[in-house]
């Protein structure tokens, strides 16, 4: 029981740090995600999308390390959310980086379709 107990103890404490790691992955996937969809429309402004990124981490409960990335070109937006993640076990590492990629559209006119 005194070996036995502590690796049981250990064990149920990586899995609760798993679950925390993974759902603060999930966060960071989604405000990434949302950030870029933000930005993909004609005249998106970068504050709008930092915006969007950090109202989605809020509302699902996790916290962004630094301010969300974003980089806008002609053809595609890309953000960059790095969400904090609470440790248990030590060598867990304390925050998690998602990157999305949208194309941006484009105006096209009817005459050069």
């Amino acid at each position: 029981m005194v070996i036995l107990t502590p690796i049981l103890i250990l064990l149920v404490f990586l899995g609760v740090q798993s679950a925390i790691y993974f759902h603060a992955a999930n966060v960071a996937t989604a405000a990434a995600s949302q950030g870029a969809a933000t930005g993909a429309p004609v005249g998106a402004a970068p504050s709008s999308v930092v915006a969007a990124a950090q109202r989605t981490v809020t509302e699902l409960g996790g916290r962004t390390a630094h301010r969300p990335s974003v980089t806008l070109s002609d053809r595609f937006v890309v953000v960059s959310v790095e969400v904090s993640v609470s440790r248990i076990v030590p060598f867990f590492p304390s925050s998690v980086t998602r990157t999305m990629l949208e194309p941006r559209e484009r105006f096209i006119a009817e005459s050069k379709r």
